[in-house]
């Protein structure tokens, strides 16, 4: 009985040796969390208009909106390598700003880019597929860096975005923004 003990003490060590623990979350970085969102919401409210008008006035191309989509871009790297310098949060519920702050913050500009993109179509803009297609990675990365940083986070991104989903399903070209986003 004992030699049974003393292996299983030995398999649970080996166990937790080959499968470290990950840092433990003892630091709210909410507010540098909020900062790093923040921009990028600033940055999506200053992209998405351009878009719209470009439909609007019908000077939508593969140009004007490749150019666009490859600010979108810049924007979510730019926030996914910040993210990912930035300790993991253990959040808050009460000291501002909150998890849930972070996640509408979030939310919101992800239902910014949904609609700003959603009267596009392959028909005024040839390429558009393939500029979603480059888009995707990028808001992906950030979304999943997001939910590492602040654990958690997309619960709430996910069920406020559950009607502006919908842009993203009908283009069928952001698969890995809707994995994170658990769509």
């Amino acid at each position: 009985m004992l030699a049974f003990r003393v292996l299983y003490a030995l398999a649970a060590a080996a166990a937790a040796f080959a499968n470290p623990l990950s840092p433990r979350q003892t630091t709210n970085t909410n507010v540098a969390i909020h900062n790093i969102v923040s921009n990028l919401d600033v940055a999506i409210h200053s992209i998405s208009p351009t878009i719209l008008t470009m439909e609007a006035n019908h000077t939508a191309t593969d140009g004007t909106i490749g150019t666009q989509a490859n600010a979108l871009i810049t924007a979510f790297t730019t926030a996914q390598t910040q993210l990912a310098a930035t300790a993991v949060s253990s959040g808050s519920t009460t000291v501002t700003p909150t998890n849930d702050d972070i996640s509408i913050i979030y939310a919101d500009l992800m239902q910014i880019v949904a609609t700003s993109l959603s009267g596009l179509t392959t028909a005024t803009v040839p390429s558009f597929t393939s500029i979603i297609g480059r888009l995707d990675p990028s808001v992906s990365a950030a979304t999943n860096q997001l939910n590492t940083t602040l654990p958690g986070s997309i619960k709430l991104v996910h069920t406020l975005m559950l009607d502006a989903q919908q842009f993203f399903v009908k283009e069928g070209t952001f698969p890995q923004t809707l994995a994170a986003l658990g769509f």
